[in-house]
Parts: C-alpha cells; structure tokens; sequence
C-alpha cells in the first residue's frame, strides 16, 4: 500500500487555495488505487520554507497570484531544502495569460492553467503520483546498496588483513635485492606475490595474476600461498612446486579462473635460475651491457590442466654480473592515456633499457607507467630482482651451535637411503631427506650446509653418474639450455640404475662431525675436466668451501665429503 501523497500549495488568496485544494481532492477521489491526499496550504515561500522538513511534500504547487511573485531564487531554496528527493513545483496561470519566458526562467517544473480542466488535472496529478512512488522505490534501493557496499568494504578490509598475514613467511621484506610494487585497482589485489628461501639458500619467487578482480581473484591466493610457502622450505623443486599448485588450483577454483604466474628460483651459489612462465607478459632479463633477453610463456596458466608438464617449460639462465630480471602483470601493458592509447610492452621494454643510474631504473618504470596511465583499469605489479646481489640466507644456526647440541642431543647416527630409478624419475627425494633430518635432535645445526652438500653431490651422480651428461655444453648460453634440457629428457626415460646416500653423524659433545657419502650405479666419474667458464664447474669449489674434506677418485662413482657441526662457519666464503 502505498503511502500518502503530500501536495504542498502556496497561495496567499484564500479563495484560490480553496478552489485549488476542492480540485485536487476531487480529482485524487477519482483515481483507483491512490493512496491517501495529505493536503497543506501556506501564504508565502518564506513560510513555505520554514516549515518544509516538517511537511515533506511530494509535489509543490503555486497558486496563481503567488506564482506571479515567485523568483528563481524561491525555487532554488525549496529544491535545496528537498535534498536528492526530486519534488516538481507547478505554476498555476491562467489560459488568457501570455506564457512569458520570464516565467519559464523561474525554474518550474509544469503549469496548470485556469480555468481548471479537472480530467487533465487528474491526469496530471496522476503521472506525479507514479513518478513519487518511483523516486520513493530509488531512494530506498539506493540506501540498501550504499548499506550493501558498506558491509562490503568491511569484508574485503577484513580480508585484506587475513590475506597480508598469509604471506608473513615471505622474505620479501628481508632481501635487499627485490623490489615491488602493487597496486590493486579494488580493496583486494587479484595478483599475488610470494618469495621464500629453500634450504640451502635458494631463492623462489612467484608473481600470479588471478583472473577477474577484487575478492573472488583474490580467494585465489590462499591456496596458492599455502602449497608455496609449505613446498620451499622443504627445499622441493621448481617443477614438483608448480604441478602442486597447478593440481590445487584446478581441484579448487571455478572453471573460468585460473591463475597467469611467472616463477622462478636462483641459485646464488651455482649463479643460475630456472623460471617458468605460464601466461604472463614476458619477464625481462636485463644484462649490465644493456642487453636485454624477453623470456615469453611457455606454458598454459596454472589451474587450466589437470595435469601439467611443466618441466619442458622451465628455462635454465646463468647469471651475469649486473644481472636484473624484471617481473610484470598486465596491468603494466594494458595502463592507457586519456586517449584510449595502451601504455603497451614496447613503451616498458624501452624504458628498461634506458641508462641511469644504479638502484634508479625500477623508480623510473613506475614514475613512467604513471605519468602515462589517465586511471587503474586492472591491478598492476612491477618487480625488480637485482640477481647477482641476492645473498644465500645461512641459518643462525649454521654459526652458532643450538640448544640441542649444547647439550649434547644430537648423539650418534646413521642414515641410508637407496633411489631407485622410480624414485629418481617422477620424485624429488631431497625433500623426503630433509623431513628425515628434521626429526633428528639439534640437525637444524647443520640443515643448510647439508642441504647444499646433499643438493650438489646427488645432482652430481644422477647427472654425470647415471645419464653422463657433459658439463662441457654449459659453455654457451644455448648449450646451457641445451644440457637442461637433456637432463629432464634423460630423467623421464631412466629405467635403470641407482643412488644410495649414506650420512654418519658422531657427536662430540659441543661439536662433531658429520659424513655424507654418495654413491651411484654408473662407471664412475671421468677426471677432472677444467672446465672454468662462466656457467659450470662452480660445485666443487663451493663443497671444499663448506665441508672440511671432500673425497673424489677419477674413475670411481662413490663421493665422500665430510662436514664439521658446531664451529663457526664463515659465511663468506660461500658467496660466489
């Protein structure tokens, strides 16, 4: 039902105001359905005007002698006492009268003419009253969408707040060389970026680009964090990290979501990094000659396959001195002028490109993107990763002996494990290694070092043990590739053979030592071979660095290296 319809008349001739207010009556008695005519006459705008907020009509109507005194300015004030509520104002004048454009400068709204037709006042009268119940309808609709987008904004703040804390184990904030920028277009960012150190002190990186905005891209990135900062701690792979969060995102997201990332993990003491791109724009690899090097996708976005082979889409790239890799979403491409005109990738590549000063070049794209974009049309990441300056992260623990083994706790132990060519073609066993060690009082004194040790010597057998490959192709950028290549093609089609890891540990008190030996089913290591180009021979060196003896016979396939727990151990002398 609805409410009743308040008419407001001024009109100081109380004779026309009785005519006027006997209409409008009759007329509403005769339209079916009308709610209730609420009906009030005042002499004088001023008056009007006093007492409006209390009347609060739907349709003001001026008498014929006040409408001739009306000013543009009586109906400004009673529109700005209206507020947003659109009330029409009507003129009565009388059919003899000339229609002057003095009155139509006033400002109303319609005119009734004198003598009074009442089919077409009631017609009228009518039209007004469907367009305040309109107006009445938008009003409230408008207050519960504005409520709506309130309780709104109260979510996507709360749940910003949660999705910042899932990433409190990023290393983002601690490593000096990476730079970021994002910038959401809504509350929540549909682009994600996570960084985490493995055992050993690689680092990973991911970018990803969720399609769609606001909350429902960013629900995405809970499950995408939760499987990265879970994996690279335990010092998985690149490839094993990926086809997780692949299968993840695929069991959990909707049909028409997927997640565009570009990920990659550096190796600072090998001085190499392997990136997969599966969807984004294509990341820049800037040499300090000013070269650049555009490494494109190579692979579908994550959640798109139920399955994804993402080893052939991995790229292997030595680092170079002055080395800087550049990350990007589309929202960098896609940033346009008041023109309509996209910023586009050659405006970036140019800007990349540009000599400046060191520490100068990620301030310069951003400040570049932003004197071009006119406004944010999709969320926008930038980030900057000086590569030859990313410091292996050595755990506390690795210079100081901890609690554990202050007390003695680690005791004496031994492990064995034998990989068979299953485990060494589809698992990735240094992860099940680590879980083994963790539970081992006190081995977080030696977690590290282990790692890199472990790391080196069982890529050493599996490499050059069993599939024979030739460090000698790493020579050259495109043999790098190439022998990367050879070793994921090798690794898929080994049938055959073995590695069998032993570890001793015997414990002395407030020290010890710690014997690794690794031994495989192949002919036996070749001799020394020299090489010393840029791209290879890095393993040993950074063995003899941690360990105090690293035992190699030419021509045998078993390697012994022993590691000395709680003695300080110079840092320095692992960084490339």
């Amino acid at each position: 039902m609805p409410g009743p319809y308040r008419v407001l008349v001024i009109e100081a001739d109380i004779r026309e105001a009785g005519r006027l207010l006997r209409l409008l009556r009759t007329c509403a008695g005769g339209e079916p359905g009308a709610g209730a005519l609420e009906l009030a006459v005042r002499p004088d705008t001023a008056t009007a005007l006093a007492d409006y907020l209390q009347l609060r009509p739907d349709l003001v109507i001026y008498g014929p002698a006040a409408a001739r005194d009306a000013a543009a300015e009586d109906l400004q004030q009673l529109r700005g006492r209206a507020g947003t509520d659109p009330v029409p104002i009507l003129f009565v004048r009388s059919d003899r009268e000339t229609l002057s454009s003095a009155c139509l400068k006033t400002g109303c709204d319609d005119i009734l003419f004198t003598p009074y037709n009442p089919i077409l006042v009631q017609l009228k009268l009518a039209a007004l009253r469907r367009f305040s119940h309109f107006n009445r309808a938008l009003q409230a609709q408008r207050i519960r969408i504005r409520r709506s987008h309130a309780d709104l904004l109260q979510e996507q703040a709360s749940a910003r707040q949660i999705f910042d804390k899932l990433g409190h184990e990023s290393c983002l904030d601690q490593a000096s060389a990476i730079r970021y920028h994002l910038s959401p277009r809504a509350v929540l960012n549909g682009d994600v970026l996570a960084a985490a150190y493995a055992p050993g002190g690689k680092l990973m990186l991911l970018l990803g680009d969720f399609t769609g905005h606001g909350l429902a891209a960013a629900v995405g990135a809970v499950p995408l964090t939760a499987s990265f900062y879970s994996m690279v701690p335990k010092g998985f792979s690149l490839g094993h990290i990926l086809r997780e969060i692949n299968a993840k995102l695929h069991r959990i997201l909707p049909s028409n979501m997927f997640c565009c990332a570009v990920v990659f993990e550096l190796d600072p003491h090998k001085r190499h990094i392997r990136l997969f791109n599966g969807g984004m724009p294509r990341a820049c690899l800037r040499r300090r000659s000013g070269d650049l090097r555009l490494l494109e996708s190579r692979h579908l976005p994550l959640g798109v396959l139920e399955e994804a082979w993402v080893e052939e889409a991995i790229v292997h790239i030595p680092v170079e001195a002055g080395d800087h890799l550049y990350l990007w979403s589309d929202g960098i491409h896609e940033a346009h002028n008041q023109r309509g005109e996209l910023f586009g990738e050659e405006r970036l590549l140019q800007a990349v490109i540009e000599p400046l000063a060191e520490g100068r070049r990620f301030d310069h794209l951003l400040n570049t993107v932003n004197a071009y974009s006119a406004d944010q049309h999709d969320d926008l990441s930038l980030v900057e990763v000086a590569l030859d300056e990313v410091s292996p992260v050595t755990n506390a623990a690795e210079v100081a002996v901890d609690t554990a083994a202050q007390r003695g706790g680690i005791g004496d132990w031994s492990l064995n494990f034998t990989l068979g060519p299953e485990e060494l073609r589809d698992a990735d066993p240094l992860p099940l290694l680590h879980s083994v060690l963790a539970q081992v009082p006190g081995a977080c004194s030696f977690h590290d070092h282990l790692t890199i040790v472990l790391g080196e010597l069982f890529r050493n057998a599996l490499e050059h043990g069993l599939l024979r490959l030739d460090s000698g192709l790493k020579q050259t950028d495109r043999g790098f590739t190439e022998y990367y290549r050879q070793l994921e093609e090798g690794r898929r089609r080994l049938r055959e053979g073995w590695i069998r890891i032993q570890l001793r540990c015997r414990d002395r008190g407030a020290s010890g030592e710690l014997e690794v030996v690794v031994e495989d089913s192949g002919i036996g290591l070749r001799g020394a071979s020299g090489s010393d180009n840029a791209y290879s021979g890095r393993g040993l060196p950074l063995l003899k660095a941690i360990c105090r003896e690293v035992e190699i016979q030419p021509g045998s396939s078993r390697v012994r290296a022993t590691l000395n727990w709680g003695e300080a151990v110079s840092t320095e002398s692992l960084h490339p």
